[in-house]
C-alpha cells in the first residue's frame, strides 16, 4: 500500500514538496532533485506530514496530482519537477472510480485548507505582526470559556489525553515539553526531531547530535 506526503521547511514551516511512496520513502533525502536539496540545505532540514495513507498505487498518483494542483493554486513554491502522477502501473481504475476519488481528495484538501494557508503565510502571518497580539488579547479579554475548554485547560501538563508520551533511557515523561525541560533543550528543536524521526523512546545516544549542534 502507498501514501502521499508533504515535505515541510523547518525554517518557515511551509510545504515545499509533495510525493507518493511506501515504507520510509518520505523520510529519505537520497534520490531527490537538486532544487529539493538546495531548499533543504537552506532550511536546515525538513519535516514530514502524511496526507493520505493506505491506498493503492494509482490512487496515490491521483492524490499526489490533486495535492500538487491545490498547493500551486494557493501560491505554494514547490520543488516538484512535474505535476505528479507519473509511472502508474498495474490495475487501472474505472473513470467513475477516478472521478469519485478526485472528489474525495478535493474534500480532504478543503479540510486541510486552513492548515496549508497558515503554512504558506509563514512569517507574513498577521498574528505575528507588531501590535496584533495585543489587539487579539484585548478582544478575547472577558470572554467566557466553555465548560469543555475549561476542563482541558485545567489538565496538568502531560495529563491531556492527546499529549505524546515519551521516554529517555527508560524514564517516562507525560509530554515532549517535560522531557525538553528535563534535559535543558529547546522544545521546538526536540519536537521537530522527534516528529522527523517518528521516534519517541530515546536514549542519551539519540540526543548526542542535537546537543552537539546546539553547543
Amino acid at each position: 500500500m502507498f501514501y502521499v506526503y508533504e515535505h515541510i521547511r523547518l525554517d518557515t514551516n511551509t510545504v515545499f514538496y509533495v510525493g507518493k511512496g511506501k515504507g520510509r520513502r518520505c523520510f529519505e533525502a537520497r534520490r531527490r532533485n537538486q532544487h529539493w536539496k538546495r531548499v533543504v540545505a537552506k532550511a536546515g532540514g525538513f519535516d514530514v506530514r502524511v496526507v493520505v495513507d493506505k491506498i493503492d498505487e494509482e490512487l496515490a498518483f491521483l492524490a499526489e496530482q490533486e495535492l500538487i494542483s491545490k498547493l500551486k493554486s494557493q501560491g505554494a513554491s514547490l520543488t516538484n519537477l512535474t505535476d505528479g502522477g507519473e509511472g502508474s502501473s498495474g490495475y487501472r481504475h474505472t473513470d467513475d472510480a477516478r472521478t469519485k476519488f478526485s472528489e474525495t481528495m478535493a474534500r480532504t484538501m478543503e479540510t486541510y485548507k486552513h492548515i496549508v494557508r497558515e503554512r504558506q503565510l509563514g512569517e507574513n502571518n498577521s498574528a505575528k505582526k507588531l501590535g496584533v497580539g495585543d489587539k487579539i488579547s484585548k478582544a478575547l479579554r472577558g470572554r467566557k470559556l466553555s465548560s469543555e475548554r475549561k476542563a482541558k485547560s485545567s489538565l496538568p501538563r502531560g495529563k491531556n489525553p492527546k499529549a505524546v508520551k515519551v521516554s529517555l533511557d527508560g524514564k517516562q515523561f507525560g509530554c515532549i515539553k517535560d522531557m525538553a525541560e528535563f534535559i535543558g533543550m529547546p522544545y521546538p528543536t526536540l519536537v521537530k526531531r522527534m516528529r522527523k524521526m517518528n521516534k519517541y523512546d530515546w536514549t542519551t545516544e539519540d540526543l548526542a547530535p542535537l546537543q552537539a549542534a546546539s553547543a
